[in-house]
């Protein structure tokens, strides 16, 4: 993949070849000093047959939760051998006479669900094994080294030609005999972009300020009146707001998808849920990361789907992979949560006292029954678990993974680049922008997980720090484009604070101001543009 920025903007980020040979050589002059290890301590420290490449995870990455901390104590667990010690045993028979008892143990749900206050024993039930998937990024994603490249791979150079292409096709339409626009090119698109991830950076407060705040001189930054006018931004979001069908913007939502999901291991927890969806009457669905946050999957539609079709696509790349996924009370099924269980998959979710599968008359005492299934009192309600290692605290790892979807989304909209819109065009409901600017945000937030994950990264960098930084690296290739050309329009003050955004010198365009300025007041001196 190409990148986007010029091989001497990324010189203080990036190793040279020659470097990294160096640095090999050094490495392998320190091996060759180095004393043979013990083959027993190799074995202990490393198993090839049980070790998992992609399955490498970060040391100082700040989870959200660790995996110990699902884990049941000890006296939960000694309990829990007893139980099953004592289910094992068959049950002694009764003698004398009387009436059996009427309060057997057994609930009835309103669709005829049956619950039991005891596994039944003549089903057999085997836990799925303890969870233990590490969190990870995938192929390019294991060496990116700053936010642009984290960022690239997400929104790649395909998504960048399409919206090129309609915002030309956009221009190209509202051209007329006294306003003429100029094309624009991948290295503009790409400053836009930069400049609208630093709107949700500078406008991210309740009470914001208009947009063109931004470019003064009082009020604003540097870096929106070097990189282009606000007319000019502002005629870009406009061609961005034209006649897009829905069609369109779900081409750029399905590639992100597919780029997201492609990059990035999961871990063994994640979680299934409906969000608040930006564009106009649309539903969205997420499947996340509850340890990292990242976004696996995701479904946008504007019809009306059935819940377990959903939870089957957000799912489909970790079937019979081990690992757990807590769904929202709108995607929580019974029966779809057995047959996951059979495809190795546990499941958790909060079943409500008004569902259909609440048992009657239950006093809500003690944990239910049902084949594979589990209820756990809480709070009135009761959490639901199916094929749960019995190592596992039910209520902690829901408690701690039911929130992973809803989380995402507000990291989504902390440092929204929908602040980029103008005034004009925040009036309008427009489905492709919107979703463009979800997608914009969504590929910001997965980045900085994937750069985090990284062993080149910076673990602890947060996240408005990484899309200042990414707003910054979209924006330097305009920056030095606008700095090696003369032209009339970019002024002498605007190039010296170019230099000074890119963290360049300006001695050289002083000393060439200097120049020109001596060869102008020299009488009968005539300069090569006159």
């Amino acid at each position: 993949m190409e990148c986007v920025l010029d091989e001497e903007l990324l010189a203080n980020i990036k190793c040279s070849d020659q470097e990294e040979e160096d640095e090999d050589g050094e490495r392998m002059e320190v091996e060759e000093q180095l004393p043979p290890v013990d083959s027993t301590v190799l074995s202990a420290s490393f198993n090839g047959d049980d070790s998992d490449p992609l399955q490498e995870a970060a040391c100082n990455f700040p989870w959200i939760f660790e995996d110990s901390d699902m884990l049941i104590n000890e006296d939960q667990l000694a309990d829990v051998v007893l139980k099953k010690e004592d289910s094992a045993r068959p049950a002694a028979q009764k003698r004398g006479r009387g009436r059996p008892p009427n309060n057997t143990g057994n609930y009835t749900s309103p669709c005829g669900q049956l619950w039991s206050v005891t596994r039944s024993p003549d089903i057999s039930v085997d836990d799925l094994p303890l969870l233990g998937q590490q969190a990870c990024g995938k192929g390019p994603a294991r060496t990116v080294s700053n936010a642009v490249e984290a960022w690239m791979l997400l929104f790649d150079d395909e998504m960048l030609r399409s919206l090129l292409r309609h915002i030309n096709e956009q221009m190209r339409k509202r051209r007329t005999a006294t306003s003429v626009q100029r094309p624009l090119d991948v290295v503009e698109l790409r400053a836009f972009l930069g400049l609208s991830y630093l709107c949700g950076v500078f406008r991210n407060a309740r009470h914001n300020g208009p947009l063109d705040e931004l470019w003064t001189l009082e009020l604003g930054n540097a870096i929106f009146r070097a990189s282009m006018s606000l007319a000019r931004f502002e005629s870009i979001s406009e061609c961005l707001a034209g006649n897009f069908g829905w069609s369109e913007g779900q081409k750029l939502w399905q590639r992100l998808i597919i780029n997201c999901r492609s990059y990035y291991g999961c871990s063994s927890w994640l979680a299934v849920d409906e969000t608040f969806c930006v564009v106009a009457k649309s539903r969205m669905t997420l499947c996340c990361d509850a340890r990292t946050l990242y976004m696996a999957n995701a479904v946008v539609s504007r019809n009306q789907r059935c819940p377990d079709k959903d939870v089957e696509q957000l799912i489909c790349d970790f079937k019979t992979t081990g690992r757990n996924v807590t769904l929202g009370s709108r995607y929580l099924s019974l029966t779809q949560c057995e047959q996951l269980a059979q495809r190795q998959i546990s499941s958790l979710g909060k079943l409500e006292a008004n569902s259909p599968h609440w048992p009657r008359q239950w006093p809500t005492e003690s944990p239910l029954f049902a084949g594979s299934s589990k209820l756990i009192p809480l709070d009135g309600d009761a959490v639901f678990c199916c094929g749960l290692s019995s190592q596992v605290d039910a209520v902690k790892a829901y408690e701690q993974t039911s929130e992973a979807c809803q989380q995402f989304h507000e990291l989504s909209q902390r440092f929204s680049t929908a602040h980029a819109t103008p005034a004009p065009l925040r009036k309008q409901i427009n489905p492709f922008l919107q979703l463009l600017h979800f997608v914009l945000n969504a590929a910001a937030v997965n980045a900085w997980i994937l750069l985090r994950l990284s062993p080149k990264g910076d673990d602890a960098m947060d996240q408005r720090d990484f899309q200042r930084q990414l707003g910054l690296f979209l924006t330097q290739q305009r920056l030095q484009r606008r700095l090696q050309r003369r032209s009339t329009s970019t002024s002498l003050v605007m190039r010296l604070q170019i230099c000074e955004i890119l963290g360049q010198s300006s001695q050289r365009l002083l000393s060439e101001a200097t120049g020109e300025a001596k060869l102008t007041h020299r009488v009968g001196v005539l300069t090569p543009t006159r």
